[in-house]
């Protein structure tokens, strides 16, 4: 009996220092830095430890730095959770930078955290709204309506009492102040030129900028109050923003905007006369061949 008592003893200890079976999955379970560590040769191990001390640098610039050099990674999980992490810094230059770091990156696992950001001040939630944008999100919407609605009060909608967050004319003025030109325009030139005019020509109208780029997120969206605020921001006092809705309407207008278009043939400003010249002729080649392809 003692012998058989002893054996059992001896198997179960044996037993409990043997190898435990992996997961349901078939790994044994290791966190995600162990198995990245695991992976990395020294050079690579080097390379993160060299980001993550920028990112933790005490100087403002550098930080903004090793955000822009990481986010070049791209979508990997690593680089993607250190950008993001940034959104919490308490510089909101920083928070800006690492916004518009996440939509470059084109990772949608980056979505929970700009939507996060979309409550931090007007110039990062506009900056985070235009990043969700570009990962397919369209939770920042109505950033962009107000936005482009600026400070006027005729807006073609109701639609005021749904917004969750209302921008001071100043606070308008901080949105869309950098990158209007390349985000709308990109290489056509007469686009790049008339827009850096009428930026510097806004006359004490610093909020165009952002108008001007809202039009241009808003010539991507479905929404069909898009086009109902597109084409009402036709009249917009400041010819950079009647430039810029002129050719989102090339995007987003149909047949039924080309009436709405007219007016902007006789425009003091030649650039706006010529990009509706161009976008009547698109929507009316649009509309061609629709009916072409419904016979």
């Amino acid at each position: 009996m003692k012998y058989g008592s002893l054996i059992a003893f001896l198997f179960l200890g044996v037993a409990s220092l043997s190898p435990q079976p992996p997961d349901a999955a078939g790994q044994t379970q290791v966190t995600v830095a162990e198995a990245a560590s695991l992976s990395e040769t020294p050079s690579e191990t080097a390379a993160w430890a060299a980001l993550q001390q920028g990112l933790a640098d005490s100087d403002a610039h550098h930080r903004k730095t090793a955000i822009a050099a990481a986010g070049t990674i791209g979508n990997e999980s690593n680089a993607v959770k250190l950008v993001a992490d940034k959104l919490q810094d308490k510089d909101s230059d920083v928070r800006q930078a690492a916004a518009l770091t996440l939509g470059e990156m084109k990772s949608p696992a980056a979505i929970p955290y700009l939507k996060a950001a979309l409550e931090d001040t007007p110039e990062i939630s506009f900056t985070a709204a235009k990043a969700l944008w570009v990962l397919g999100d369209p939770s920042g919407r109505e950033i962009f309506q107000e936005v482009l609605e600026g400070e006027r009060k005729d807006a073609p909608s109701t639609l005021h009492a749904a917004i969750k967050k209302k921008f001071t004319p100043g606070q308008m003025a901080l949105m869309g102040a950098e990158g209007v030109t390349g985000a709308l325009f990109g290489p056509a030139s007469i686009g790049i030129t008339a827009v850096k005019e009428a930026v510097q020509d806004t006359k004490g109208d610093s909020g165009a900028p952002g108008r001007a780029e809202s039009a241009g997120v808003l010539a991507q969206d479905q929404d069909p109050y898009a086009l109902t605020l597109l084409e009402w921001a036709l009249q917009d006092r400041n010819w950079a923003v009647r430039l810029a809705v002129a050719k989102a309407l090339g995007q987003r207008g149909n047949t039924g905007t080309i009436p709405k278009l007219m007016p902007l043939l006789t425009d003091e400003r030649h650039a706006v006369r010529y990009m509706a010249a161009a976008t009547i002729v698109r929507l009316s080649e649009k509309g061609t061949s629709t009916l072409e392809a419904a016979r």
